[in-house]
């Protein structure tokens, strides 16, 4: 629930959303695994 707040409330996550997620990782480790696992888990919600 938490996790869909940070995509307006979207229960769907465009593809370019995750691919940020994951880049992020290397740059901002705790943000990009935050957004990472944000699409993880409103993924598994569907």
């Amino acid at each position: 629930m938490h996790g869909d707040a940070q995509f307006a409330g979207s229960s769907s996550v465009p593809a370019h959303v995750e691919m940020m997620g994951l880049m992020g990782a290397g740059n901002n480790p705790m943000v990009g695994m935050t957004v990472a696992c944000a699409v993880a888990v409103a993924e598994s919600n569907k």
